[in-house]
């Protein structure tokens, strides 16, 4: 203001005027989400993003594993609320913090042997993801007293992570009121799997239905991204042995589909009205390839030249036996793996739906993505020289 006539000066009045426009801009913007309702009955507001609310409280068991951290981003993204129970250290989840908005990051510690810890990790929720697996049976090293009072190496079997923990958290999340229930199990779960860790997920889907009817089952196809334990797994091999493994001559197929795409289906799942109710959803890739075309496709991009060695069945599980004896924390050869090397990882027919109907991407509006299309991003980082060595007049 002037100091002698005490009107505003031109300055201060465009000053006015511009704050006014961007209020009234603001409010154009978030008008069409300040008053809205999701599906769960949660208000919500703000432009859709990060820093919005899109009124959606989820708890996500296993959120710090290989498909967790995507399925994390795609809530905190659109401005979900996640509640990430963890067992171990907090360090192993800090980085789904930077995944959301301030304060819509919440860390409790749990065990899966405790409902209580169970019953406040998914408390006022509206829907529950289960995203627990492991590769083996995860083990002490030297036994220890179970609650059955036998002494045993083993902490988590494989029948106890992939069938009845699910099992126990649909039931608490059921009693809680949570709205819905996602369960994450695999294409190949199967009674007559010879794999561990796909027959106790077949069971798990029957154990999770009973306990909550209308949960919604997700059964991906092997994955690769860029954390993956099977691109990566394959090239790391190359690039640390002079030849690499394939088991029957890698002749069995694979469909492997992209962890974003699975990612986003299951967000999709959890937050989209027209899900159906106690759907079972299975997502392959878009492709089948065998063993021995993923191994060649990997050779391709990172130009590793390691020799490929055909390996028998039986020698394999015998080697994938003593792996796992030994190998604590992380084994990488398990007999479920060979098992799984020697299936056809592909689409179940008709004829294998156990009579049952089975839903896909398409009905999800999602297009899954072919491997070629992404792998290059994550693989090249294994070629001798580094990515930039071939490229002619880059020194």
């Amino acid at each position: 203001r002037s100091s002698n006539s005490g009107q505003a000066t031109p300055h201060a009045r465009a000053m006015r005027a511009r704050a006014a426009a961007v209020r009234t801009g603001c409010r154009s913007i978030t008008s069409a989400t300040t008053n809205s309702v999701n599906i769960y009955g949660n208000s919500t507001y703000g432009p859709p993003g990060r820093s919005s609310n899109s009124g959606v409280q989820a708890t996500i068991f296993g959120a710090y594993g290989f498909l967790g951290r995507y399925v994390a981003e795609e809530l905190g993204s659109r401005g979900g609320t996640g509640i990430f129970p963890f067992r171990g250290c907090e360090m192993e989840v800090r980085h789904l913090k930077v995944q959301f908005d301030l304060g819509n990051c919440g860390l409790i510690p749990f065990s899966p042997r405790d409902e209580d810890s169970i019953r406040q990790s998914v408390a006022n929720s509206d829907v529950v993801v289960n995203l627990i697996g492991k590769r083996y049976d995860t083990k002490h090293l030297v036994p220890t007293r179970r609650a059955d009072g036998k002494l045993s190496r083993v902490n988590f079997s494989l029948e106890e992570t992939h069938r009845d923990i699910p099992a126990t958290i649909a039931r608490i999340a059921r009693e809680e009121g949570v709205k819905r229930f996602v369960h994450v199990s695999a294409m190949m779960a199967s009674p007559n799997s010879p794999a561990r860790a796909m027959k106790a997920k077949h069971e798990s889907e029957a154990l999770v239905r009973a306990a909550f009817p209308d949960a919604i089952i997700v059964r991906p196809a092997r994955m690769f991204g860029h954390q993956d334990r099977f691109l990566n797994w394959l090239a790391g091999l190359g690039a640390q042995m002079p030849f690499v493994p394939l088991i029957d001559g890698g002749s069995s197929l694979v469909q492997p589909v992209f962890v974003q795409d699975v990612a986003n289906a299951i967000h999709t799942c959890m937050t989209s009205p027209d899900i159906v109710p106690g759907g079972t959803y299975v997502l392959p890739g878009p492709e089948e390839y065998s063993w021995r075309e993923i191994a060649e496709f990997i050779w391709d991009v990172t130009r590793l030249q390691p020799r490929m060695v055909d390996i028998p069945k039986p020698l394999a599980l015998r080697l994938a036996a003593v792996s796992e004896k030994v190998v604590l924390q992380g084994p990488v050869f398990t007999p479920d793996l060979v098992e799984l090397m020697t299936m056809d990882e592909v689409e179940p027919t008709k004829a294998e739906r156990d009579g049952y109907s089975l839903l896909d991407f398409s009905d999800l509006g999602i297009t899954p993505t072919p491997m070629e299309k992404q792998a290059f991003n994550f693989l090249h980082r294994f070629r001798p020289g580094g990515h930039f060595a071939i490229t002619q007049g880059y020194h």
